[in-house]
């Protein structure tokens, strides 16, 4: 008979990690006379190809030995994986990383005097993310560069990606110093199965937000034209002027949502929202003035149909808070919104968001090592981010899939019928690192909350029971090891609306925790995908500015993404026309000068509107200036109800004359042409 301690011996050996046992295996380490330091070489142990990576080494009282970045600790390989570092007689800790899907390495060596240490590291996959469709990369990350044709930016960005597991980048301005006509070869002198550098902007620039772009091929040598300069050299960059407002900080520029439209569609690129609740007080000589980067259009943008394909709930900080709330809210009033993480920097090396520090994860149908399977990879990575088929994260990793047959970002029918959501959740490749929560998010609310804390879990898979009559979201979060302490803190919604009613400054929601979540899947009544457009019941009256009467023989063409969706002729210069928000009026009269009108730029009463959300007049709506954080903004600020009121009937005079951006929209419309195409 067997005896029943033995039993349990068995069970315990059987369950302990096998990363464990296999580490003291998978490093080699010999002598090496003649060089005081350690030399290496990595590889990988499913492929036996070499691999680069991040090396940490610390001598017994734990200092860093050498780093490239001043905010992430190690150095990096060479892309053939090897690697040395001279170092004192002593003994040396060292940490082996590539990216959070494999698994980290960690060994003991000694230098003694004339004698180094030859290291032989090979890396055990983790989770192969690869093998299941997902790879990663960043939209949101600057190349600026002082050196035209910076080729040696471009090496050095690929051999950092390549080691800390980063799959791709898109290149903001100032694109490592190319151009729109000298981008294409440089960067594809960098590129290949393992690494891609994409082309992307962050533009148009405005004081009512910006975006940064996936699969933008070219600026259209226009970039220039879509920084709002006004608002840059008479307020952001003056010493004088504490506040703003449109009557004389023109705005000088073409709307953003019609930048936005006429770029999407031209060349199928995509448009994400970076950081939609950053603001920061600006110290100008002896002032200190109210300086935006927040989405003020928000409303106006998702009244018009949402020109965005994402936003970005992860930036700045890992776990932010706000920006997770304001999506929330988003997808409450019925939108989709996939989830980005954004860097918003990466290359310099005191940049406190690091390549890999961040990450997106697309599911692609790519291949093994970014192969692309008959399509351009940039057509896969836009599909993937289209299509809502996105995780962000920090280090954990999280799928989730309703009935093994839909996924990230699909519409699943709400008709009671129940559903099993399958969640599958790993630590990162860090063994010391374990899961703490997995939560489960209902339209914003906690569905149901697993604490794994006292179990110190690498892996966590589960099936929960769901069954939907109403439109619904769902998004599954994860964290690792470093967590919040108390579960309370978890409920994204809560936490804000204290912080919004607090009556004295609260930490900023959020930090640098180890954290990861999916993008919505969603349940619909219908397969249709809600909302539409509204369409504003427009009055309008053209009058001329001289008399102040109806012009007469008037007619508005209406536009909508570069396209004419229709045209009236109006009565003395009264009319009615029923129109999305973000339509162009093309105005012609015989004897005047044509001249086109949106209400997005031209229509008072949402211009207010917009203004005191860009200007942060907001923050005297309760006093929020004295209890909010900067970067803390309210879904209440966005006045989402009174913008939609206020679009919904629209009673509007128009003057017949040309206005500040009148005289731009010959060359905009030129860009677009079937000849400069």
């Amino acid at each position: 008979m067997i005896h029943s301690k033995f039993i349990v011996f068995c069970v315990l050996i059987c369950a302990m990690p096998l990363c464990v046992i296999a580490q003291s295996q998978k490093t080699e380490l010999t002598a090496l006379p003649g060089f005081e330091g350690i030399k290496g070489r990595i590889t990988d142990a499913a492929s036996h190809e070499p691999m680069s990576a991040r090396i940490i080494i610390k001598d017994t009282t734990g200092k860093l030995q050498a780093t490239y970045y001043e905010h992430c600790e190690g150095i990096f390989t060479e892309e053939d994986g090897t690697f040395e570092l001279p170092l004192k007689p002593g003994t040396y800790t060292a940490k082996v990383i590539h990216g959070i899907d494999y698994l980290a390495q960690d060994f003991t060596f000694t230098i003694r005097e004339g004698i180094g240490t030859n290291a032989h590291i090979v890396l055990e996959p983790w989770i192969d993310l690869k093998k299941r469709g997902w790879i990663n990369g960043d939209g949101h990350a600057h190349l600026y560069s002082d050196k035209p044709d910076n080729d040696t930016m471009l090496r050095q960005v690929r051999k950092i990606c390549l080691a800390q597991g980063v799959d791709f980048i898109s290149a903001c301005q100032g694109w490592a110093g190319y151009t729109d006509s000298t981008w294409q070869k440089a960067y594809a002198k960098v590129s290949d199965g393992r690494f891609r550098m994409f082309y992307g902007a962050e533009m148009p620039k405005y004081r009512t937000s910006h975006v940064w772009w996936l699969g933008l091929k070219s600026t259209l040598n226009n970039f220039g034209n879509l920084i709002d300069s006004t608002y840059e050299t008479q307020y952001y960059q003056s010493d004088q002027n504490t506040s703003w407002d449109y009557s004389w900080l023109k705005f000088k520029s073409i709307p953003d949502l019609e930048v936005i439209a006429r770029y999407s569609k031209t060349q199928n690129a995509l448009a994400i929202i970076p950081h939609p609740t950053s603001y920061w007080w600006q110290q100008r000589g002896n002032i200190s003035k109210y300086t935006t980067n927040v989405v003020s259009n928000l409303s106006f943008g998702l009244l018009s149909g949402n020109p965005w394909s994402g936003m970005a709930v992860m930036g700045y900080m890992y776990d932010n808070y706000f920006y997770q709330d304001i999506w929330f809210h988003i997808l409450n009033e019925g939108y989709m919104m996939s989830a980005f993480s954004e860097l918003d920097g990466g290359y310099p090396r005191d940049n406190k968001f690091w390549y890999g520090s961040m990450r997106t994860y697309f599911q692609t149908d790519t291949t093994k090592n970014l192969e692309p399977v008959q399509r351009d990879p940039v057509q896969q990575v836009t599909e993937a981010a289209q299509k809502g088929r996105t995780f962000v994260t920090s280090g954990p990793i999280v799928f989730a899939d309703i009935d093994g047959q839909f996924g990230l970002g699909d519409i699943v029918r709400a008709n009671a019928q129940g559903h099993e959501l399958n969640i599958q959740a790993y630590a990162s490749g860090d063994p010391d690192d374990f899961l703490t929560y997995v939560v489960l998010f209902r339209n914003g609310s906690i569905a149901h909350l697993w604490d794994l804390r006292k179990y110190k879990s690498r892996r966590f898979k589960t099936s929960h029971k769901i069954s939907e009559e109403d439109n619904a979201w769902y998004v599954v979060k994860v964290y690792g090891r470093n967590t919040w302490e108390n579960p309370r803190d978890l409920d994204v919604l809560a936490f804000c609306r204290r912080a919004e009613r607090s009556d004295s400054l609260l930490p900023f929601a959020g930090g640098k925790r180890s954290v990861a979540f999916t993008s919505p899947i969603y349940f619909r009544k219908t397969s249709k995908k809600p909302p539409q457009p509204l369409i504003a019941r427009t009055d309008i009256k053209v009058v001329s500015p001289s008399t102040g009467k109806g012009v007469k023989n008037c007619t508005v063409e209406v536009f909508l993404a570069g396209e004419q969706i229709g045209t009236v002729k109006l009565n003395h210069g009264k009319g009615r026309l029923h129109i999305p928000p973000n339509a162009l009026l093309k105005i012609k009269a015989e004897g005047f000068e044509p001249i086109t009108r949106s209400l997005y730029a031209d229509y008072e009463p949402y211009l207010k509107i917009q203004e005191g959300i860009a200007n942060g007049h907001w923050l005297d709506q309760k006093d929020w200036k004295h209890t909010l954080n900067k970067g803390h903004v309210p879904w209440e600020a966005f006045q989402f109800e009174k913008t939609k009121k206020v679009l919904s009937r629209i009673k509007w005079k128009i003057r017949l004359e040309p206005n500040e951006r009148d005289g731009l929209w010959k060359d905009f419309d030129a860009l677009f042409s079937t000849k400069s195409k």
